[in-house]
């Protein structure tokens, strides 16, 4: 059976990839084509952190909650992992982003679910222009040893061309062990980062 056919059948719909776009990152950050490997790589930087601050109790966790969220990203429609890589334990922090294209099922424009993230998430612009959504979101995950929780900082950019039919989301995921809070310093800190990063991001030959 021809490979067009079985993905008839199994109705996967071919796309276009993703246009390459540019995003200057800090000394240490890679961006990789998303894998298990590659999550099996991030856990193994990350851990490092946790053994360092002396919290197996927050690396069992994490490894945990990487687990979940790569069978869960790998599932859709991912584009990019992005973290940090051969840096000293004590200038790491357990910040993973993931870039994943967004498609509404019906092939309509995302216009209504940006209104739906302004309305319920206080989505707003980065950029003068309005072309890159953010907004950040907290939830909790119950994983073997515990329960997690996790910061998610998001931006939407619309892919060119597309007649805003398709983004990309760039998710910046914190993890909080339970039973602790994420003060403010850090939230700042952190979305200050996934600001800066962001506000580099440019399709190339843009």
């Amino acid at each position: 059976m021809s490979s067009s056919l079985r993905d008839e059948l199994l109705g996967v719909v071919e796309r276009e990839p993703v246009p390459p776009f540019v995003l200057l990152l800090p000394p240490g950050w890679v961006s990789v084509e998303p894998s298990r490997e590659a999550f099996a790589r991030l856990t193994a930087e990350a851990s490092a952190v946790f053994r360092a601050q002396h919290r197996p109790d927050l690396d069992a966790q994490f490894r945990a909650m990487v687990e979940r969220a790569a069978t869960e990203f790998l599932r859709r429609d991912p584009v990019r992992l992005i973290y940090q890589e051969h840096v000293a334990p004590e200038l790491m922090i357990p910040l993973a982003i993931t870039v994943a294209r967004v498609t509404d099922p019906g092939g309509a424009s995302l216009d209504g679910r940006v209104r739906g993230l302004v309305r319920d998430h206080g989505a707003r612009p980065l950029d003068e222009l309005g072309v890159v959504m953010r907004w950040s979101a907290e939830h909790s995950h119950e994983v073997p040893g515990g329960r997690v929780t996790v910061r998610s900082f998001n931006y939407l950019v619309p892919i060119p061309d597309t007649g805003r039919t398709q983004a990309i989301m760039f998710t910046g995921t914190l993890p909080i062990a339970a039973g602790e809070q994420l003060d403010e310093a850090t939230v700042s800190s952190t979305q200050l980062l996934m600001d800066a990063v962001m506000s580099t991001f440019r399709w190339s030959g843009a």
